[in-house]
């Protein structure tokens, strides 16, 4: 919240986060089946229930809990299943080959499906694209492009066509499936590399991963003190400047001071029957 105070042009997601680890604690002991059962069952059901509640919200209710869970930019309700999902990976022996060829499958089909599906449901639903163009969108940007842009769902008004969109900030069943899958491609082909002798080159990547919420925070902070705008020397800089960080830092003191300030916090939990 005090990042999203700064005025930058950034729309904070840490605080969408937090509800979300809050939200999915009671799922903590389960295992990786169970997990990705609920992560799809989120993903099938609760974009629909955002939208029906959006429908018969009051436009004007602006409590901080309702923006992070429904009507935000990062909506709590449609980021758990993403979520639900990493759990569930993390449950897996991600050293077993076999784990990442299924990680890489599962991946593929998810993002066929997602992206794939969004794309055949906006030309051929009938309906779908006549309101959609109506309503000044791109068909054929939808189920894949920035196009619709954070809570763009609200120019359709009432209008249930935006459910087969794909596009990103979406909050779709269509988007989460797609999203997720490309998630999971990524994943595996990241530790096929991380297995060869790339990984050297990959370094810089995993150690700012190594301390993402960090890096997070520094970008915001160098975006409000430059104010750089969309230049990509800026985005360069950014680039480099924390990599160059992280990789001073992991090897001075491990780990990032975030991160050991947040798991400082979290050790607390030990204390918790």
């Amino acid at each position: 919240m005090l990042l999203q105070e700064t005025g930058t042009p950034v729309r904070v997601v840490l605080s969408y986060y937090g509800l979300c680890f809050l939200l999915v604690l009671p799922l903590y002991r389960l295992d990786s089946f169970a997990l990705a059962a609920i992560a799809l069952s989120t993903a099938l059901v609760f974009p629909q229930l955002r939208f029906l509640i959006n429908g018969v919200m009051d436009k004007g209710m602006a409590h901080p809990l309702v923006t992070l869970l429904i009507s935000g930019a990062y909506p709590a309700v449609t980021w758990i299943p993403f979520m639900i999902a990493g759990m569930a990976v993390a449950r897996l022996n991600l050293t077993e080959m076999i784990t990442r060829q299924w990680l890489a499958t599962a991946g593929i089909a998810l993002a066929v499906f997602g992206y794939g599906g969004s794309a055949l449901a906006l030309h051929y639903v009938p309906g779908v694209a006549q309101t959609i163009t109506a309503q000044g969108g791109k068909v054929g940007d939808l189920w894949w492009s920035d196009a619709g842009g954070f809570n763009s769902w609200m120019a359709f008004g009432d209008e249930a066509v935006w459910l087969w969109v794909a596009s990103p900030h979406s909050e779709t069943t269509f988007s989460i499936l797609g999203n997720t899958g490309v998630a999971l491609l990524v994943l595996a082909m990241s530790l096929a590399v991380s297995d060869t002798r790339l990984r050297v080159l990959t370094a810089p990547i995993a150690t700012v991963g190594s301390m993402s919420l960090t890096a997070y925070v520094l970008h915001i902070g160098g975006i409000w003190v430059l104010q750089p705008g969309s230049s990509s020397l800026y985005l360069l800089g950014f680039l480099l400047a924390i990599s160059a960080f992280a990789m001073l830092w992991r090897r001075a003191f491990g780990r990032g001071p975030l991160e050991a300030l947040m798991g400082g916090a979290a050790n607390l939990s030990r204390w918790v029957p």
